[in-house]
């Protein structure tokens, strides 16, 4: 049985580099492969485990279009834990949700589990929560922190920062539960954030920082005095997450052995 793991295999970019189910699911592991490969160098067959990542983007489209083309001559296809990043501004610009159809390609998964919640298929987050890391974090020490995507600005001063390029998981998780409240205009930043039980603000520079499940408070860089306040901490979306990751692992199992 071929398993190929197929995610946007990027080193530099903690959140992408973190986001493949075979790195929590040993049974999964077998060949991974860059989504970028895959036009010129289509998966062996076997099974196909897509995911996660903002995979649902126009930088992604064609490859994603090849990859739903191999569905005839695969044992399964699944999308796990991806999600939509279809409007972006790079300048650090406030942008407003995607409100039109997702990707006709989709119907050629088996299995769909996205991580954005509230469309038409399930909502599986990020299999990243599985990290153990998430068990125990340290008491925040400080009051806010700084998470800047590493190709986009994030306009504020005067509070510890960091960027997605950080490659250590470890240096980026404690950097995060370091504050009682993180702003970050990272996907992972919000998310993890939240895993870890801190508040966030989400400067919303992609489409995809209104998909999550557990909300930050969304506001323009200028204006993060004025929404602070606001922020909440979700004490339960740990358990959620893992428990839709475990569950959506029974259903890719069944598909494998189904097949």
């Amino acid at each position: 049985m071929t398993i190929t793991s197929v995610f946007r295999s990027d080193r530099t970019n903690v959140g992408d580099w973190y986001c493949s189910p075979d790195r929590y699911f040993p049974d999964l592991k077998g060949v991974c492969q860059d989504i970028l490969e895959i036009e010129s160098d289509p998966p062996p067959g076997g099974h196909v485990i897509l995911g996660g990542g903002g995979l649902i983007a126009a930088t992604f489209t064609a490859a994603m279009t090849a990859l739903a083309a191999q569905r005839p001559r695969l044992s399964s296809l699944v999308a796990w834990g991806i999600g939509e990043s279809l409007i972006i501004d790079r300048k650090g610009g406030f942008v407003s949700p995607y409100d039109g159809s997702l990707p006709a390609y989709l119907e050629a998964f088996d299995l769909v589990g996205l991580r954005d919640f509230g469309t038409e298929f399930r909502w599986t987050p990020c299999v990243s929560c599985m990290l153990p890391q998430f068990d125990q974090p340290a008491a925040p020490t400080q009051d806010i922190v700084l998470y800047a995507h590493k190709r986009i600005p994030l306009p504020i001063d005067g509070h510890p920062m960091m960027t997605n390029a950080e490659e250590d998981i470890d240096a980026v998780l404690h950097f995060l539960a370091s504050a009682e409240t993180v702003i970050t205009n990272s996907y992972h930043g919000a998310y993890w954030a939240t895993l870890l039980g801190r508040r966030v603000l989400a400067i919303p520079n992609m489409s995809k920082m209104y998909r999550f499940k557990h909300t930050p408070v969304l506001c323009e860089a200028s204006e993060w005095r004025r929404y602070l306040g606001q922020a909440v901490a979700y004490p339960d979306a740990l358990a959620e997450c893992r428990k839709a990751t475990v569950d959506f692992k029974t259903d890719v199992d069944d598909r494998i052995r189904g097949s």
